[in-house]
């Protein structure tokens, strides 16, 4: 351990998100730091997917952090880790990093090795589930996206909007004319569904603009997408009144635990 002197939580209490990890110490070299600080309000993870290989070495888990709301205005709600096994010494490593949306947490759990149908959200999971086809398409299309889109900004509101918006710049050459992309997730508050929307842009200036002035529908890419697909791009949401995104930490740091709302921050 890195500081022998700082006392990791009890694993077994992690066994209702099925980590699997009792039995097992964290390697040397690991940064307990973190994983104390990820795991110590463990009842405040919902899992959201969770799958392990069948030798057992490896898990990958997306969990929604609910005491993130209490961080940072912005800051991203959603955690996505893996865990590696050592079983002959019983030591386990880990990596984790938070994203804004649930198919960028599982674009970055491919990258670490998983498969692409093993860390998809199974279907029996309660919650909030996409309103339409085309939430369903564009989420594949992240996901799955791999080194082409870069995140420049983004910023989770779950207090006034319920929506998240992601602005990534697109490297593929089919979006070189307008190659900045907004990524807008909007959830109702009546129902447990959400919408997922792409929106094209020449620069960040511009998407910038949009985001604070609402005036018109998100401006639609040009999309390989079917037609019977695209035609909700459209009906994107418009408004005046809504605050100016902010952009969030430049680190992601883990989420703090939850503190009384401050009322200058209006959370």
């Amino acid at each position: 351990m890195n500081h022998p002197e700082r006392d990791l939580p009890d694993l077994s209490a992690l066994s209702a998100l099925d980590f699997r990890l009792d039995g097992y110490t964290l390697a040397d070299g690991s940064d307990d730091y973190l994983f104390h600080t990820l795991t110590t309000n463990h009842d405040c993870l919902a899992p959201l997917v969770t799958h392990h290989t069948d030798h057992g070495r490896n898990s990958y888990l997306v969990l929604h952090d609910t005491a993130a709301t209490w961080d940072i205005p912005g800051s991203p709600q959603l955690l996505a880790m893996t865990l590696t096994r050592d079983p002959d010494n019983r030591i386990f490593r880990f990596d984790a990093e938070r994203h804004p949306l649930i198919s960028l947490a599982q674009r970055w759990l491919i990258a670490r090795g998983a498969a692409p149908d093993a860390v998809r959200v199974p279907p029996e999971r309660t919650g909030a589930r996409p309103a339409d086809a085309l939430t369903t398409v564009l989420e594949e299309q992240l996901m799955t996206s791999g080194t082409r889109y870069t995140v420049l900004e983004h910023y989770t509101d779950d207090c006034a909007e319920y929506e998240t918006f992601v602005l990534v710049h697109d490297t593929d050459p089919t979006s070189a004319e307008r190659p900045y992309r907004l990524f807008l997730e909007t959830w109702s508050p009546d129902s447990p569904t959400y919408t997922l929307r792409e929106g094209a842009f020449l620069n960040v200036e511009a998407a910038w603009e949009w985001m604070e002035n609402r005036e018109g529908p998100l401006p639609a890419p040009r999309t390989s997408i079917p037609a019977v697909l695209a035609t909700p791009r459209a009906g994107a949401a418009r408004t005046t009144i809504r605050r100016s995104p902010q952009p969030p930490p430049a680190s992601l740091l883990p989420a703090k635990p939850p503190t009384p709302p401050s009322p200058r921050l209006g959370r």
